[in-house]
């Protein structure tokens, strides 16, 4: 099953993720990104848009 995974150590919080998501899956506290994978369709829209290349499709579950 596919998971959209965040890579802490590349994120610049920089939110542009978050305003992109169709779903509403995505959302910032603080300057931690928190994913909502219940929401999320991984349709890649934020992939595309993450600038750091922090965000990722994973084909493992638990990646």
């Amino acid at each position: 099953m596919k998971k959209l995974v965040h890579l802490r150590e590349k994120c610049l919080e920089c939110a542009g993720c978050v305003g992109i998501c169709p779903k509403m899956a995505l959302d910032m506290y603080g300057l931690d990104l928190q994913i909502n994978h219940e929401n999320c369709s991984k349709c890649g829209l934020c992939v595309k848009a993450c600038p750091a290349g922090a965000l990722k499709i994973s084909e493992n579950e638990n990646a």
